[in-house]
C-alpha cells in the first residue's frame, strides 16, 4: 500500500482520521462517518512496516512493547499535513490511527465559534478549560485561541503536549513547544520546567493527574494564563471531575484555588449540518463570583441553570443547538441527538418553553 497516496487522498477529501489495522481494509472518517476504502485488507507485515517507518526512534527499538502499551506520536508529511498518531495492538495484531492536523492553526472565525471565545482568549489571566469527548475539536479550538494571542500580544507562550499537534509560527509572541517523551518526561515535569522559563501563557495538553492539576492551579493563581483540556461532557461535569481528583487533605485549598482561578470552561460537541459539514455546539461557563460561590458551596447542580441565564456571554448546549436549528443550520434530529435535555429541546423547537414544571407557548 502506498501510504503517501493514502494520506494525500485523506487530506484532499477532508477526512479527520485514517485507520490502518492488520486484517482490515484501510478506513477513513469523513464528516464523522467511518468509510471503508476500495483497497485490499492490510496484511500483518504491511501494517507493522508502516508503523515501523513512522515510529520515533525511542519507540522503534522495541515496537512490540510500544504496541502493547499503546503509543502516541506525531508525524509530518512534507507538503501535505501533520498527523497525530496512535499505534496499538489488537488481538496481537498491529493497528494505527492517524488524526489529520492542518499545517497551521485555524482562525477563530473559520471555526464558527461564538465570538465571546475571542474575548476569553485575550483575558490574559486565569484557567481556561476546553472540554468534550475524543474528536470533539478541543485541540483545534485551543490552537485557534493560542494563535489569536500570538497575533495580538507580545508574550511568551509555552505548550506541553503529548504529542505536539499544531505548529505555531512566532508572530508577536515567542512560542516554545514541549513534546512529552521528547522534550520532557511528563506533563507534570513539563509544567515545572515551563514555570522556570518566564511564561505568560501555558498550554497543558491534558489535566491527567492531581500533581499536574496542582501546579496548573498554582500557575493560574499566580497570574499566568493557563489553558488545558478535560475529557468530560459539559461544564458542570468538568468541575465535578476536577474536584474528584483532589486529595482529602488538600481539598479545601485546591477547591479555593479552582473557584478563584477559573476564567472559563468551554465544552464542545460536533454536530452535522444539512450540507454534511461539522460545526461545534458550545457550552460556556464563565468564572464569576456566582460561579465561585456555587463551587465553594458544592452547589454544582445549580451551574446548569446559571449558565442558561446567559450572563456575560454564557450559554448552554441546548441554547446553542436551538439557535443553530432556528437558523436552519442543523436538522431537528441533530438538535435532539446532541441536546442535554431532549424533552425540553423538543418543546423549545415547537416554540414552547417550560415554566415551573408546566409548559407555555
Amino acid at each position: 500500500m502506498d501510504l503517501t497516496a493514502l494520506l494525500k487522498f485523506a487530506v484532499e477529501n477532508n477526512a479527520s482520521d485514517i485507520h490502518l489495522q492488520a486484517g482490515a481494509v484501510p478506513v477513513v472518517r469523513v464528516a464523522g462517518q467511518i468509510r471503508s476504502l476500495d483497497l485490499p485488507a492490510l496484511q500483518n507485515n504491511e501494517a507493522r512496516q508502516i508503523i515501523a517507518d513512522l515510529l520515533p526512534p525511542a519507540h522503534a527499538s522495541d515496537m512490540n512493547a510500544a504496541l502493547v502499551r499503546g503509543v502516541d506520536f506525531s508525524y509530518s508529511a512534507d507538503g501535505l499535513s501533520r498527523f497525530r498518531c496512535n499505534a496499538y495492538s489488537h488481538l496481537g495484531k498491529p493497528g494505527l490511527v492517524m488524526r489529520v492536523i492542518p499545517s497551521s492553526p485555524p482562525a477563530m472565525e473559520a471555526l464558527n465559534l461564538p465570538e465571546i471565545l475571542e474575548d476569553i482568549a485575550l483575558e490574559q489571566r486565569g484557567l481556561i478549560l476546553v472540554t468534550g469527548t475524543t474528536g470533539s475539536g478541543k485541540s483545534t479550538t485551543l490552537a485557534a485561541m493560542l494563535d489569536l494571542i500570538n497575533q495580538t500580544y507580545r508574550t511568551k507562550i509555552i505548550t506541553i503536549e503529548d504529542p505536539v499537534e499544531y505548529l505555531y509560527e512566532n508572530k508577536k509572541s515567542l512560542i516554545s513547544q514541549l513534546e512529552v517523551g521528547q522534550d520532557t518526561p511528563s506533563f507534570e515535569q513539563g509544567l515545572r520546567q515551563a514555570l522556570r522559563q518566564d511564561p505568560d501563557v501555558i498550554l497543558v495538553g491534558e489535566l491527567r493527574d492531581v500533581e499536574t492539576l496542582r501546579i496548573a492551579l498554582r500557575a493560574a493563581d499566580t497570574g499566568h494564563q493557563v489553558f488545558s483540556t478535560v475529557h468530560s461532557s459539559d461544564a458542570a461535569q468538568t468541575v465535578e471531575r476536577i474536584i474528584a481528583m483532589f486529595p482529602p487533605n488538600e481539598r479545601q485549598l485546591l477547591l479555593s484555588q479552582l473557584a478563584k482561578s477559573v476564567e472559563a470552561i468551554i465544552s464542545q460537541r460536533l454536530v452535522t449540518t444539512h450540507e454534511g459539514k461539522r460545526l461545534p455546539a458550545v457550552e460556556i461557563l464563565r468564572g464569576t463570583p456566582v460561579m465561585e460561590k456555587f463551587v465553594l458551596e458544592n452547589k454544582l447542580n445549580e451551574l446548569s441553570d446559571y449558565i442558561a441565564a446567559g450572563e456575560v456571554g454564557m450559554q448552554s448546549f441546548d441554547q446553542h443547538l436551538l439557535e443553530m436549528y432556528q437558523a436552519q443550520k442543523i436538522s431537528g434530529t441533530q438538535a435532539l441527538r446532541w441536546s442535554t435535555n431532549a424533552e425540553a429541546m423538543s418543546l423549545a423547537m415547537r416554540g414552547i418553553r417550560r415554566v415551573g414544571g408546566g409548559a407555555t407557548s
